[in-house]
Parts: structure tokens; sequence; C-alpha cells
């Protein structure tokens, strides 16, 4: 066994190091398992349920963040009224700190409990391959007519950013739930959302609905929580389903009026 690298990291609650070791001994893995219908799962990621599974169950998230989040205000407050560069600033910054490391530390002992249960339920396991960046970014200003600033919606998204990063969807779906996979011999597989939130996971048909609308309900009866809808999908999906087979034949009359005026 060779050590290869050695980093020291401080921390809130002190100095950390971590050894990065070789042992040329230890076969590697590969993983080599081919998805069919009883053996993977389908996964939907988001903020009413962390995650919710094509096997019709559902995880929400505990909101470690907003759950200390008054606690954390309160230590903030406190301490900007302390002198700059004093002693008592000093100690309220390391409460500030030791509260953020518990923070992190739940939410990621957390994602390790929820990877080893979904794990636990498939050997393939379908997720989004979500740009969590790009759901965060900020919003464009608005100008009117007279250069005035117009509501641009920001500071209902910050809320929104907020969330996100409590929720940890990214490093949970990019780091955590992969690393457990190749470790139990399973495989992590991440598919094009495009269309999993639009269409009916029974008959395929689109079916639009708005970021608000939280239920799916659809002509052929299907009648389900819209993020179970997108985790079916999303299974679909892995499996090679394709989703811009079928649409509402109101879409498709529409087009063809619109076609036969022009």
């Amino acid at each position: 066994m060779t050590i290869k690298r050695a980093l020291i990291t401080q921390k809130a609650d002190g100095l950390y190091v971590t050894l990065t070791l070789e042992d040329k001994s230890v076969p590697s893995l590969t993983v080599d398992i081919q998805p069919t219908e009883e053996n993977s799962l389908g996964i939907d990621s988001g903020l009413e349920f962390f995650v919710a599974c094509s096997d019709l169950t559902a995880v929400k998230l505990p909101k470690f963040y907003r759950q200390s989040e008054d606690k954390l205000a309160k230590l903030q407050s406190k301490r900007d009224r302390r002198k700059l560069g004093s002693k008592a600033r000093r100690k309220l910054n390391q409460k500030v700190a030791k509260l953020h490391q518990k923070i992190a530390r739940q939410r990621k002992q957390w994602h390790y409990e929820i990877a080893n249960q979904l794990l636990d339920k498939a050997d393939v396991l379908f997720v989004e391959d979500l740009k969590v960046s790009n759901m965060s970014r900020r919003n464009q200003p608005k100008q009117g007519e007279n250069g005035t600033f117009l509501p641009n919606g920001q500071s209902a998204k910050s809320g929104l950013n907020k969330s996100f990063a409590d929720a940890g969807i990214s490093g949970f779906l990019s780091e955590i739930l992969p690393g457990k996979a190749e470790k139990a011999g399973k495989k992590v597989v991440k598919v094009n959302p495009k269309g999993t939130s639009q269409h009916c996971a029974i008959c395929l048909n689109r079916v639009p609905k708005e970021l608000s609308d939280r239920w799916h309900s659809c002509a052929c009866g299907a009648s389900m929580s819209r993020d179970i809808n997108s985790a079916i999908l999303i299974k679909k999906v892995g499996l090679g389903v394709r989703l811009t087979i079928k649409r509402k034949s109101s879409d498709n009359k529409k087009r063809r009026s619109q076609r036969s005026v022009a």
C-alpha cells in the first residue's frame, strides 16, 4: 500500500488529514449490468420530495438548514453587534462556523442513508441529468421604458435557491449516490429529463403543467403525484422509451388549423 497524497484541511472544529492510498492488490471493480424492468428504478429529485421513485415511494427532505436558520440568524446578529477584531466577535464567528459544519454533516449523513436505501431496491438507478447551477442562476433584471427596474421574481427565486442549497441535490446525484453504487457493484445512469414532467407515465400523452401544478391527472385515468409520474417516466426513458411519440389530440388539431389558416 502506497500513500499517494496527503491533504490537510482546516475546519471549524480543527485540522483534518486526508490520505489517498493505492493498493494494487485490490482488484478493480467493473460494473456491467444490463438494465431491465425488474432490476432498475427511476428516481426524480426535487424540493417537494427529495427523491420520488418509480416504485411509488417518496422521501421528503428534513431541511437541516431551515431547521437551524433561526439559531444561525441570532448568532450572526449577536456577532455583528460586537466590535471588529474583538475576542467576543471571534468566538461568535467560531460558533457560526461550527453550526454550518453541523448542518453540512447532518445533510451528508442523511444523503448516505438515503443512497443505501435506494441501492437496496435495485441494481440500476436512473436519475435526472440535472444542471442545478442553471436552475439556481439569478434572474435577469427587467427595465421599463423610463429606465426604472421592474420586478423580475428574484426575491422568490432567492428562496428557491436557498432550498436547492439546503437539499444538496447536485452533490447527492453526482457524487454520493454514484460512489455508493460503485462500491456496491451497482450502477447509476443519468438520463435526459426533458419531457418527464410534461407527459403521462401511463399512456405517454403530453399533459402540460406549470411549475406550481404538483398533481398529475390524465384523460387516460392516471392520477398521481407529479414527482412519482416523473420518476416512472425517467425509468422508461432509461429503458429506451421515447416521450415524443404521442401528443394530446388538441395540440395536433391546433397545429393543423394553424397550418390551414397559413
